[in-house]
């Protein structure tokens, strides 16, 4: 479920044993949605509106529609959605912020691989959406000068709203890296990534059902997260199959077995200190667990595209991630890693 040290989106399984001597501080953790809480008796399950069911397909079009124009009528007039390391609140900052990292594509389009959705016990209701974009950049993108080149995008985008499908914050995920290294701008060691295949067919779109196995997904992939925390090495391969497998977006094939977990695990615990692991969010949907969480502590050593200053001082790290977890008999099988080590860095 890692992978080899040159990938950085494992920096979930880096966590290290606190320092009191060391009095740095740690860098402010990013503001936390309202609903997220600790875990809680699970609800009888409300069927999500049809209003709420429609806005996968709603969101998708209105990404691909000229100035993101269509996006409009879905926000809140105080809607605030997340981008990597900042936000914007209102509806022109959001529309701005969209027109500003994927205005540069023309001829986009949105595809929706899988869809989340939980109940409607609460005012305010989520959904995680998996989605492929394409297009072709014409103008500045991502401080990359037009080249006209095609670009595929995989990300996910976390949802709160309200029954009748209006969005009033959301949380997007992509790693701008990757999209720059198909723009022959980027890491160099990410311009040969082979390029990710859009996906055919109709969206997967999951449904929670209130069963108690739900609620214990969740927990299990709490569990893995505390046992890094608590440099459990045991406790946290347990949380684990054997042939676990992880899935990230700066890599053409997933990384598998607890072989691969075991040998970073270990050897990442020294790049960071005083770690601390929070789970912001979290939702069980039949056999998926959804988590967005961070990770903070002060970094000591290199990681994979993320560099300690000059002079050795120790860095002040924050790392967001959103991870999908499929849970099988209690065990993680496969996760789907989405977060953007450019924002990591710039914190």
């Amino acid at each position: 479920m890692t992978r080899r040290l040159s990938k950085v989106l494992l920096l979930v399984w880096v966590l290290a044993p606190a320092c009191a001597s060391e009095n740095v501080p740690i860098p402010r953790a990013a503001p936390v949605h309202w609903t997220a809480s600790a875990p809680q008796a699970a609800p009888s399950p409300v069927v999500p509106t049809q209003r709420e069911r429609a806005l996968a397909q709603a969101y998708a079009a209105a990404m691909a529609s000229p100035q993101f124009a269509a996006l409009g009528p879905l926000l809140d007039d105080d809607a605030r959605f997340v981008f990597g390391a900042h936000d914007k609140r209102g509806r022109a900052g959001v529309i701005k912020e969209f027109d500003d990292l994927f205005g540069g594509f023309d001829n986009r389009r949105l595809l929706t691989r899988r869809c989340w959705l939980t109940d409607s016990t609460q005012p305010i209701n989520a959904q995680a959406i998996e989605w492929t974009m394409t297009g072709v950049q014409m103008r500045t993108s991502l401080g990359v000068a037009p080249t006209g080149k095609p670009v595929t995008i995989h990300g996910l985008t976390l949802l709160w709203t309200t029954d009748d499908g209006i969005i009033s914050e959301g949380h997007v995920y992509f790693d701008e890296d990757v999209v720059k290294a198909q723009l022959g701008a980027g890491p160099v060691a990410l311009r040969h990534l082979t390029t990710p295949a859009a996906p055919t067919g109709p969206a997967q779109v999951l449904e929670r059902t209130g069963a108690a196995e739900e609620k214990a997904n969740v927990a299990t992939f709490r569990a893995m997260l505390q046992a890094l925390e608590d440099n459990q090495e045991s406790a946290y391969l347990a949380t684990m199959t054997e042939d676990v497998s992880l899935f990230t977006l700066d890599a053409g094939e997933p990384v598998r077995g607890q072989g691969e977990a075991r040998s970073y695990f270990k050897t990442v615990r020294k790049a960071i200190r005083q770690v601390d692991t929070v789970v912001e969010n979290a939702w069980g949907v039949g056999s998926f667990a959804i988590v967005e969480y961070s990770i903070t502590g002060l970094q000591v050593a290199p990681l994979p595209r993320i560099a300690v200053p000059a002079g050795g001082a120790l860095h002040p790290l924050y790392a967001r991630f959103a991870d999908v977890a499929e849970i099988h008999g209690g065990k993680i099988a496969r996760i789907w890693r989405y977060s953007d080590p450019v924002s990591f860095a710039s914190l």
